[in-house]
């Protein structure tokens, strides 16, 4: 067995690798640009896993991004497309090139991994955690809020590209979770049907993205209007955007809005789904509640000589230990002493012989997860998936390592 990047003349065996493993997500121009990304890379490389003859029995798209972790950006290394040969299923294929890409990405000192799980709980054992979740509205567009002006939307035109994506970089730059990669970025904004600004003053303060969707009717006038992203820096420009969903009741069925907001509901007049999923006859359903992406630190020392800030200025300078269970990555296995005081966290030496004023006992999954935002300390602890040996200090380590913004991510790999 060997390892090692597809070569452009195994372009076919990788197009089939992919498509048996995707056969409705492979979008066609993924395929049609294959083999000039095995040539010259602009959104990955192909890993491949071959047997003894040659033949391509696993791969996997590695993937350069920046991800905005706790208000720095940081490498990040992405695995998408992970695809095993039909002939070859349960023989570990996925588990071998997950491994290698680890620790190829520990090497290059990128500390933080994502990906998009096709079973979250697959990717679980290999110490990926929770990371981003996300709601999808569907509120009949009778049901939005019309706020009576949106005078400042337009479309965007070829010579906004540049503005529309400074602008998205600013945003990911402030917003926890958010990634960048300077070619899916202008794919996933641009190859959308449409795309509207809200420019004020010669300012863009937001854009939303979105397109048609048939319904099943007798008539071809009548569709649904997806948002597949809303990014917006003010209440008016959000009530610009919803005056503008709300005019669409003439010719649209309703409005699927995709959105890490979990109180945009307030916008809706009425916020059933419409779905006839009301639970005992009157408890309305009024979004459904997504999985994202999932997060995983490759290399913990390396995270925290990056992550040295904390969240909030903690109540009294302590250690804190955290002790680390990695099955599958062996060198984060271990405690790590952080020094704590005010609004530094300092990783000490690995052979300090300094007592911890606490213990926090983590798998990498949930402490992946808790450092990011995902979920807080307090709801590890209630839901025994972490250990505090004393939890007095429980707020104080929230504040030192965790983060109260919730990760938010609009690209998809």
């Amino acid at each position: 067995m060997d390892i090692r990047f597809v070569l452009p003349q195994e372009v076919e065996q990788l197009k089939r690798n992919v498509l048996t493993a995707f056969p409705s997500k492979t979008p066609p121009a993924l395929l049609e640009a294959m083999e000039l990304e095995l040539y010259h890379p602009n959104e990955g490389r192909y890993l491949g896993c071959f047997d003894d003859n040659g033949t391509l029995i696993g791969s996997i798209l590695m993937m350069d991004f920046t991800l905005n972790v706790r208000g720095v950006m940081m490498p990040m290394g992405a695995a998408a497309y992970v695809s095993t040969n039909f002939l070859h299923k349960k023989e570990h294929i996925a588990r071998d090139l997950l491994c290698v890409l680890m620790h190829y990405y520990c090497k290059l000192g990128t500390a933080v991994g994502c990906l998009h799980p096709f079973n979250p709980a697959f990717y679980r054992k290999m110490g990926y955690g929770h990371c981003m979740e996300a709601y999808f509205y569907s509120p009949r567009v009778s049901a939005i809020r019309s706020f009576g002006h949106k005078q400042d939307l337009c479309y965007a035109e070829p010579a906004d590209k540049q503005a529309v994506l400074d602008y998205y970089r600013a945003y990911a730059a402030r917003t926890n979770g958010a990634t960048v990669h300077d070619f899916m970025d202008p794919h996933r904004i641009f190859d959308m049907p449409y795309v509207v600004l809200c420019r004020k003053e010669g300012r863009i303060t937001g854009y939303l993205t979105f397109e048609f969707v048939p319904v099943d009717h007798y008539t071809d006038m009548y569709h649904d209007l997806c948002v597949r992203e809303m990014i917006y820096d003010d209440l008016d420009t959000l009530e610009q955007f919803m005056t503008f969903l709300a005019s669409q009741v003439d010719q649209i069925e309703r409005v699927r809005i995709y959105s890490p907001d979990p109180a945009l509901h307030l916008m809706f007049t009425n916020p059933d789904s419409g779905e006839n999923r009301a639970h005992d006859g009157c408890i309305h359903e009024i979004g459904r509640r997504t999985m994202g992406n999932m997060i995983r630190l490759f290399d913990v020392a390396q995270y925290f000589a990056v992550q040295t800030h904390t969240c909030a200025p903690v109540s009294r300078p302590f250690v804190l230990g955290v002790s680390i269970s990695d099955s599958f990555l062996p060198h984060n296995a271990r405690t790590y002493l952080l020094h704590i005081q005010d609004q530094t966290v300092t990783l000490l030496p690995e052979s300090s012989d300094v007592q911890p004023d606490t213990l926090l006992i983590a798998d990498i999954s949930d402490f992946s997860s808790f450092v990011i935002g995902a979920v807080s300390l307090s709801e590890l602890l209630r839901l025994g998936r972490v250990q505090l040996s004393d939890p007095s200090f429980a707020r104080d380590v929230q504040n030192a390592i965790g983060w109260d913004e919730k990760p938010c991510n609009y690209t998809y790999f």
